[in-house]
């Protein structure tokens, strides 16, 4: 018993450090996803422990076994999400899905090969179908974000054209509400100061294109002010280190912005924008009043 709980220990001790220490993992779309894909492998290996630490204890035999791991697995799920959340850290429902995600498929793999517990086949064919579903879950985030990558580096030097909603795991609102209609994306400015929409993690090198080409229309009845912003991967959040340009689109007009990429280049104050490195293009509302929506069509480089 105490080898077990020595082994419990350690696997608590790598939850905690797994959990609530900062990783040295790129804020992308990919290390974003990999990042939350842990947690399900982590908490299958906690349960697999808490079931090999348990399995001889008396009062804890045949379900209460299972029910024991089950619950204390899933209670240390949704109370590391609690105490991440005073703590700034990205605590949300769906890492606790994904920890119980993986709790139970814990519980399904033990019950495939245990042979202490006199389970019926049909309760082997039942825990095999919940572990093979529980990977189909882990696995969709990841093969989702395969699929979004291929579509993204297929398509360049367009950034972007909005014929797939794969296009939408590329987007992200800033006060805005949108979607895809017509091949277009339709955006619904919000009441916030300066709502946009921001086209991040694009095809990152831009070196060898001349020109940023926006295809966007004002659907609205008024004049729309809109500015284009463009950063990349050092940008400081500061509004004088990366470029911004100001258009103003008349009531039902379209038109396609044209944007050399030398102007870009230079829009940083006191350094030059690494054309090699582009991280984000934000297309937002300027505080005057006016049209209250876009509709882009495109954005490509030439």
């Amino acid at each position: 018993m105490p080898r077990r709980l020595i082994y419990l220990s350690a696997l608590f001790v790598l939850a905690g450090l797994l959990l609530f220490v900062p990783l040295p993992i790129a804020r992308t779309y990919a290390g974003q996803t990999i990042e939350n894909a842990g947690h399900a492998p982590l908490f299958f290996l906690l349960t697999l422990g808490l079931l090999f630490v348990f399995r001889d204890v008396p009062r804890f035999q045949g379900v209460r076994h299972y029910a024991l791991a089950g619950l204390i697995g899933a209670s240390t799920g949704f109370l590391s999400e609690v105490i991440q959340k005073p703590l700034a850290r990205d605590a949300s429902w769906e890492d606790v899905a994904a920890d119980v995600v993986g709790v139970v498929c814990g519980l399904a793999v033990y019950g495939l090969f245990e042979r202490r517990t006199a389970l019926r086949p049909w309760h082997r064919a039942f825990a095999l179908v919940v572990a093979i579903s529980c990977i189909a879950i882990f696995l969709e985030p990841l093969v989702r974000m395969g699929r979004a990558y291929v579509h993204r580096n297929a398509e360049f030097p367009v950034l972007a054209d909005f014929h797939s909603r794969i296009e939408l795991y590329w987007t992200m609102s800033i006060g805005v509400k949108r979607q895809i209609v017509d091949d277009a994306l339709e955006v619904k400015f919000g009441e916030v100061e300066f709502p946009g929409v921001s086209f991040h993690e694009p095809v990152p090198d831009w070196r060898r294109y001349k020109i940023l080409v926006i295809d966007v229309e004002n659907p609205g009845d008024t004049s729309l002010k809109l500015t284009v912003r463009v950063h990349d991967r050092l940008h400081n959040r500061m509004y004088n280190d990366r470029f911004n340009r100001n258009f103003e689109l008349a009531a039902k007009e379209r038109r396609n912005l044209r944007i050399l990429v030398e102007d870009i280049r230079h829009g940083p104050r006191g350094r030059l924008m690494d054309m090699a490195h582009i991280s984000d293009i934000t297309l937002f509302k300027g505080r005057a009043p006016g049209s209250d929506r876009l509709r882009v069509y495109s954005l490509r480089l030439e």
